[in-house]
């Protein structure tokens, strides 16, 4: 049995179609006029016998004029070569009696031909109809437009694959844990970091190649994390690579939660930072040679007084925080590197690292600044020295790590950007100053867009569309609610309107720290 090219009408008026599915036509009219999935039946021989006017709205042709189209015009040759193979192994053996049918539908994708030329993902259903007797006597299908899910998966796939080529191509250790801290993936740079092939990484457990002296400690603080589902930043991890190397790795991690919302594991990032570690330890022991460390420019050598005015300031701090030798020294600079909340907490440690014993300490603070207000990401190595039993001066080394912060979010951001399907996302901070947007972006607006960031988001919109953006949607996001509308973009050659939704995005405290925006967000089916 094959298919026959329909050029009959297929109203019901021109079909002998049985009195009982006439009757049940009758009795689902009105269901079928307001579907917006297209009902239809068809013989023994493929001959479409009924089809609902919601033809229409799915392939842009009325029911007369789809009746009219030979088979090669309603579907490609892909598709009609995929059903020829479903009607002979699903439906021709029940048809034929060789098959007995269980009443489940038979569900399959397929493309259709749009009256505009373009092709249409259809999801096809059908079952069968049955006389009084029990005998099947017609083919009732229902076609589901799906087109707008498959371009998403489509997208998501090639998003998918831009992620992996990230990932196994950088230098730093990307993996992922379930609930028992077992790895589950890892990508190749875990080979090159531990020197252990990646087939045994996998399954191993993540202290499994911790040293003896901070195993527990390290675990501990691990698991303060992930009973609260925190995602953390800076944990610091002592390993033994497969040649007996002690390893220092920066660590940042994010909860993973399954689709009922319970945390399922974790996933982050792992970076080496042993020569860092090392030279941290040099530089406790190196005091002699404190000439050379203020000319160092990768990290920040600063010394200060009881009164926390500042006896040192070294080349390496004038380029993390903006103030020049002479502007640090003169003017008392150092509460001002550090938010309201911030410098109390470091004052606190001071306090309890410098009685009954002084001993240094280390600080991970996110909340510093630069001269320039910027938010910067820093790790200090605090050394309070005593004299008399009172504080004499504090010795300083401080490393800018807000790249390892920023890697971190990147990623994060990804798999926002991987979840949003829309046209562009543009991330800005809380000052509207773009500092991220997704790779479709720049087809979005073109390859200038990553000349502007840093720039106002206003830059992308015409000027009353802008003031719209920032008098209301803005306003509107800053209160956790997401804002949406139309708006013109002007952004150097590139005019056109769009529909743009506003979400603000917050840090782990529940604070704004800027917001997204997205441009033409695709509806799912």
């Amino acid at each position: 049995m094959k298919y026959t090219d329909n050029s009959e009408s297929i109203s019901p008026e021109n079909q002998e179609i049985p009195l009982e599915i006439k009757e049940k036509l009758e009795l689902y009219g009105l269901m079928v006029q307001e579907s917006s999935d297209v009902i239809w039946i068809m013989d023994f021989n493929l001959r479409t016998t009924y089809m609902s006017p919601s033809v229409k709205k799915h392939l842009g042709y009325t029911v007369e004029e789809y009746a009219q189209l030979p088979l090669a015009d309603r579907i490609p040759q892909e598709s009609f070569e995929l059903s020829q193979e479903i009607f002979k192994s699903e439906i021709l053996p029940i048809v034929s009696g060789e098959q007995e049918y269980d009443g489940k539908p038979i569900i399959y994708e397929m493309l259709h031909k749009h009256k505009n030329g373009e092709l249409v993902w259809g999801e096809i259903s059908f079952s069968f109809i049955r006389d009084k007797s029990g005998k099947i006597i017609s083919i009732m299908g229902i076609t589901r437009n799906i087109d707008a899910r498959k371009r998403a998966e489509q997208e998501l796939e090639r998003s998918r694959e831009q992620y992996r080529m990230l990932v196994e191509n950088t230098n730093d250790w990307i993996w992922e844990t379930d609930l028992d801290n077992k790895f589950t993936y890892c990508n190749p740079a875990a080979e090159i970091i531990l020197g252990y092939p990646l087939h045994q990484i996998i399954g191993s457990g993540f202290f499994e190649y911790s040293i003896e002296a901070t195993r527990q400690s390290e675990i501990l603080r691990f698991e303060q994390f992930k009973n609260s589902a925190f995602p953390f930043a800076g944990l610091r991890h002592i390993l033994t690579d497969a040649n007996q190397r002690i390893i220092h790795l920066d660590v940042n991690g994010s909860p993973i939660f399954d689709s009922k919302g319970n945390l399922s594991g974790y996933h982050g990032m792992s970076r080496d930072v042993s020569n860092y570690q090392l030279l941290l330890k040099k530089l406790t022991k190196l005091e002699s040679r404190q000439s050379g460390l203020l000319s160092q420019p990768d990290f920040g050598v600063i010394e200060l007084d009881s009164n926390f005015e500042v006896l040192e300031w070294s080349v390496g701090a004038t380029r993390i925080f903006g103030y020049s030798r002479g502007e640090a020294m003169v003017g008392k600079i150092f509460k001002s590197l550090w938010e309201p909340k911030a410098w109390l907490s470091f004052y606190k440690q001071l306090e309890n690292n410098i009685l009954p014993v002084p001993r240094p300490f280390i600080i991970d603070e996110k909340c510093n600044r630069r001269n320039d207000s910027n938010e910067i990401h820093c790790n200090w190595y605090i050394n309070p020295l005593l004299e008399d039993d009172c504080l004499k001066s504090i010795g300083i080394y401080v490393k800018d790590v807000s790249e390892i912060k920023g890697y971190s979010e990147a990623l994060n951001l990804f798999q926002m950007f991987a979840q949003s399907f829309c046209g562009a996302l543009i991330f800005t901070d809380s000052r509207l100053r773009i500092n991220g947007f997704s790779s479709a972006s720049i087809d979005y607006f073109s390859a200038q867009l990553t000349m502007h960031k840093g720039t106002h988001i206003r830059n992308l919109f015409h000027k009353e569309s802008a003031k719209v953006v920032l008098d209301l949607g803005v306003n509107y996001a800053s209160r956790m609610q997401i804002w949406q509308g139309q708006v013109d973009i002007k952004f150097n050659t590139i005019e056109k309107s769009a529909s743009l939704e506003i979400t603000s995005l917050l840090n782990k405290n529940g604070k704004s720290k800027g917001f997204a925006f997205l441009f033409d967000k695709i509806s799912r089916t």
